[in-house]
C-alpha cells in the first residue's frame, strides 16, 4: 500500500476549483494559532506572566497516549492503530515534550530575570531618592545659613548708613 501524493493533490486541486476558493482568500498566517489565547494585551502584566509560566510548566509534557473511549470495535482498532505507528509518534512526541519543558524553563527564567530587574530598578530608585532628599536638606541648610550672612550684612550696612 503506497500513497500516491499526486493523486491527493489532484483531489484537492480539484476541489479547490470546485468550490471557488481563489488563492487571495484566508491563508494559514491569517488563521490565529489558537482562538483561546487570542487575549492581547499592550502592557506587561505581571499575574498574566506568572498563569503563562504555570501553565507552561504543568503542561509541557506531550503525551501520544490519551485514554480512548466510545465503541468497543473502534477503540479496539484505534488501540491497534496505535501500536503500529507507536514508532512514529514516540519520537516526535518526546521531541516535542523535550521543546516544551526547555520553553517552559525559558519562561521561568524570564519571569525570575523581570522580578531581578524590577527590585534592581525600585533598590535604584529608592537610592536616587534617598541621595536627592539628603541633597535638598544640605541645600536648605546652605540657604539659611546665607540668608542668616545676607541678614547680617544688612544689619551691619544698614548700621553703618545710620552713621
Amino acid at each position: 500500500m503506497s500513497v500516491n501524493v499526486e493523486e491527493i493533490m489532484s483531489g484537492i486541486r480539484a476541489e479547490i476549483q470546485e468550490k471557488g476558493y481563489s488563492s487571495d482568500m484566508l491563508s494559514f498566517a491569517d488563521v490565529p494559532a489558537d482562538a483561546d489565547a487570542g487575549i492581547y494585551v499592550e502592557r506587561f502584566d505581571a499575574d498574566m506572566l506568572r498563569g503563562n509560566v504555570q501553565y507552561i510548566s504543568e503542561h509541557h509534557r506531550v503525551d501520544p497516549y490519551r485514554p480512548l473511549a466510545g465503541n468497543p470495535v473502534a477503540v479496539f482498532f484505534k488501540k491497534v492503530l496505535r501500536k503500529f505507528m507507536s514508532f512514529y509518534v514516540e519520537p516526535y512526541a518526546a521531541e516535542q515534550s523535550s521543546l516544551n519543558a526547555n520553553i517552559a524553563q525559558a519562561e521561568q527564567q524570564v519571569e525570575l530575570y523581570i522580578r531581578e530587574s524590577r527590585m534592581h530598578s525600585t533598590k535604584e530608585l529608592l537610592d536616587k531618592v534617598e541621595a536627592l532628599e539628603l541633597q535638598q536638606k544640605n541645600t536648605k541648610i546652605a540657604m539659611e545659613q546665607m540668608q542668616a550672612q545676607i541678614a547680617a550684612l544688612q544689619a551691619k550696612l544698614n548700621g553703618e548708613d545710620a552713621r
